[in-house]
């Protein structure tokens, strides 16, 4: 996948660049994500695991209508969901 695609992908997917990375699993704080993000969809090839997650993420979403719902399992629980729904869950849930 070359950096273009990726952000094609996301633009699919109607995520801004920080969703995007919360959802691939990135935890740090909001500017660094969004800087790697960034870099790989305009000067980095990005990595071959994140490009696959991201194309598996499209095709769940494509063949089911929604992002995928990934479980909320005890000790990773963080405020930066890209889900809004999600994001209350977990804020409940704790």
């Amino acid at each position: 996948m070359q950096p273009a695609e990726l952000k094609q992908l996301r633009q699919r997917l109607g995520l801004d660049r920080l969703q995007f990375a919360r959802l691939i699993g990135y935890t740090g704080t909001d500017r660094n994500d969004e800087m790697r993000i960034r870099k790989y969809e305009t000067s980095v090839q990005p990595p071959l695991h994140i490009a696959r997650f991201a194309w598996l993420i499209e095709d769940f979403r494509d063949q089911h209508g929604c992002l995928p719902p990934f479980p909320l399992w005890e000790g990773y629980e963080f405020s930066h969901d890209p889900d809004p729904q999600r994001r209350k869950e977990v804020q409940n849930a704790g």
